[in-house]
């Protein structure tokens, strides 16, 4: 069944997302519409208004906080199994390493921590080594888990969507029923859109292993409020005999890496000592980041940012945003990349898009949009000065 959104009826009360999640924890899932946006600093916590949601489940995550004697504080999920860890007792190792899970089932906190693999962080004077770490506490962290969709009904992407609870600005309305359809009705046509969300299955949830490093200064505001906190979100990648730990946006790295997640089928632990390096933290405006970085981060994965048309596939739909605006700067109509980032335009998404919203919502002239179409059908403009050069 075929669900027009602009048919949906929506209630009258607007919900953050503590309050909503609290009110239908028990009833998902439930369709929402996103009255007021959040910008974050990466693209991970960022939502657009007008943005139409299935939201499937309600996550309730452990985790533990770790300190070092640096003073840093990363936030570690309970269950990660892509690092193996020591326990240190009166400045000596403590059986073999085992799983964070094990360490927490069996010792009373606070617990001195060694990982197998020593975190690195190169920008601190002398590249200070994390080797050991205090784990300080454990705290449960709540995210909405869910699917953007189409003004048709059709779901936008193939990766859930997370919402944490520090997004405070962020404002919902919930749908509570379908011009034509009286209430039974209504409750098939969430199911059917419910059903296609079954189907994709909870895929590429990097965020179920990811390290992330909080912020000591909000830890002191929110009064160790830690599920209030905004992170920033750290993912790992093996790369030969090397792990190294990387920022999903705005990082620096002369290599960045080329990622492949499995959240059902975690990498082995490294079978000796590893340095990992954690990239500069930076927060310059989203659009110059994307220029001055070959890869970038969306949807569990790394993904190239395209040198040239020739790089680009001609099935767009499992582009990024940012390959979206990549593919933008190539086509010479970098003038729109920052409409296409601030509705996060991605390649499932931009199949979606009519004519009227490029001219509309996103700014386009006429003959762009005749481009862009052309394009994303397949075209691409010849190279060179003979049509041997033509890429697509």
């Amino acid at each position: 069944m075929d669900m027009d959104t602009s048919k949906l009826h929506w209630g009258h009360q607007e919900y953050n997302l503590g309050e909503f999640a609290e009110k239908f924890k028990d009833s998902f899932p439930k369709i929402i519409n996103v009255t007021v946006g959040f910008l974050g600093q990466q693209e991970l916590d960022s939502i657009s208004s007008s943005t139409h949601i299935m939201v499937h489940s309600l996550l309730c995550q452990q985790r533990a906080v770790v300190e070092s004697k640096h003073g840093k504080v990363l936030s570690l999920p309970v269950t990660i199994s892509t690092v193996g860890f020591y326990i240190i007792r009166n400045d000596r190792r403590e059986g073999p390493p085992i799983s964070l899970q094990a360490i927490l089932e069996s010792n009373p906190l606070p617990v001195i921590i060694q990982p197998i693999t020593p975190l690195v962080l190169p920008w601190l004077s002398g590249g200070h080594r994390l080797d050991t770490l205090t784990i300080t506490r454990t705290y449960e962290e709540q995210l909405l888990i869910g699917f953007p969709f189409s003004s048709k009904g059709i779901l936008s992407r193939h990766t859930p969507l997370v919402l944490p609870m520090y997004m405070k600005e962020v404002r919902i309305a919930l749908a509570e029923g379908l011009e034509g359809l009286d209430q039974g009705q209504f409750e098939d046509a969430c199911a059917t859109l419910g059903g296609q969300i079954d189907e994709l299955g909870l895929r590429n949830l990097f965020i179920f292993q990811d390290i992330t490093i909080l912020n000591k200064q909000e830890l002191i505001e929110k009064c160790h409020e830690y599920m209030e906190v905004k992170p920033i979100y750290m993912c790992l990648k093996s790369q030969g005999d090397e792990i190294n730990l990387y920022q999903h946006l705005d990082f620096e790295t002369t290599e960045p890496p080329t990622l492949q997640r499995k959240a059902a089928r975690p990498p082995p632990l490294p079978p000796k000592p590893q340095h990992l390096q954690i990239a500069r933290h930076k927060l310059p405006p989203l659009s110059p980041s994307l220029e001055n970085n070959s890869q970038f981060y969306s949807g569990g994965s790394w993904h190239p940012l395209f040198c040239s048309l020739a790089e680009v596939p001609s099935n767009l739909r499992d582009l990024s945003v940012a390959q979206v605006c990549s593919c933008l700067r190539l086509l010479n109509l970098d003038q729109y990349c920052q409409a296409f980032e601030r509705e996060q335009i991605d390649g499932d998404l931009l199949y979606t898009v009519e004519p009227s919203m490029m001219r509309e919502t996103l700014g386009m002239e006429s003959l762009h949009v005749g481009k862009l179409l052309r394009f994303r059908e397949g075209w691409r403009p010849l190279l060179g000065s003979s049509g041997a050069e033509q890429v697509g």
